[in-house]
Parts: C-alpha cells; structure tokens; sequence
C-alpha cells in the first residue's frame, strides 16, 4: 500500500514505493526462515521395501561435515552411507557410488543434485535462490521412485532433518527422526 500526499514528487514517492517493497519481501523471507519448501513425488508402486540408503550429493560446494549429518539424522533401523561426488574426486562419480554401494550393501540411493539457480529484486535488494533436485532410486531396478524439488536461499544445503521429514511424510520412510 502507498501512502499519497498532495505536495509529494514523484521522487518521493518512488522511493517510498520501493522501501515498502522491500520491507514486505524482508518480512517475506523472515517469515519462511523455519522451514525449506520442498515440493515431491512419489510413485508407490515402484517403491521397494529397503533398510539400506546411500546418499549422494553431486554438489560442488558442501562443507565436509554435511554429509556425515544424513547418518545419524535417519529414523532408527536404517544403515545410511554417503558418496560426494566432488568435481576434484579423482575417482569418477560411477566408481565412487559403486564402491560404497558394496561396501554397505545399499539397496536404493537418494542423490542430491543441483537444478538452478535465480536471482530476484532490484538494485540493492536483489535475492538468490537456489533450486536442488533430489531423487531416490531402487538399485536393483535403476527405476526412481520418489524425486523432489528443494528451493533453498543462497546456500546449497538442505538440512538432512528437513528431507527425511519430508520421505516421512510422503510415505517413503518409516519412523522418528533423531
């Protein structure tokens, strides 16, 4: 809403027209700091019965610690191992899935990949988002049956608690979180 007085320029009133669009998207982002939209799919009848995962992340910017999170962030029962597939991995993204696919006897993957990226606003308030693409996969079958779009603010990860609510709540997974 602007706010109108007779003897105000045009000036005036642009900028009181653009310091009420950035507090509304200030206030906007404020109040979606607790939670990551995550929009998914599932697809039940190819949805295997697994106690197994192995996650993998083909981002190129995570922090050495965000991996880790994903194995004692699942519900009890659950055997989690994870796989970076970092651009300066000297072993090809194949052989690193394939060696640990073995080493922990994985029955489905949860890959997380990057979608996007977008910027938003003007002159000094100009927002990033990034969009992640999350899918998960029978290993016995190649066939994905749960994929997921995460949209986050300019950071790449998505915190685990978040994704595992989220195969919770679409039926994926069994249990509490930790």
């Amino acid at each position: 809403m602007l706010l109108f007085w007779e003897n105000t320029t045009s000036t005036e009133l642009m900028k009181t027209a653009l310091y009420q669009v950035f507090l509304f998207s200030l206030l906007a982002s404020l109040a979606g700091c607790g939670s990551i939209p995550i929009q998914s799919n599932v697809k039940a009848d190819a949805k295997p019965e697994f106690r197994s995962i192995l996650v993998v992340s083909n981002l190129s910017t995570v922090e050495p610690t965000y991996l880790p999170t994903f194995q004692t962030a699942f519900p009890v029962g659950y055997q989690v191992c994870t796989v970076s597939n970092s651009p300066i991995s000297f072993d090809s993204p194949e052989e690193s899935i394939e060696k640990q696919r073995q080493t922990c006897q994985s029955e489905v993957v949860l890959t997380i990949d990057f979608n996007r990226n977008y910027t938003y606003g003007i002159g000094k308030s100009i927002s990033s988002r990034n969009e992640l693409y999350l899918e998960m996969k029978s290993l016995a079958t190649g066939r994905p049956f749960w994929k997921a779009i995460v949209t986050t603010g300019s950071y790449w990860e998505v915190p685990p608690k978040w994704i595992i609510r989220q195969l919770i709540k679409d039926g994926v997974i069994e249990g509490v979180i930790r």
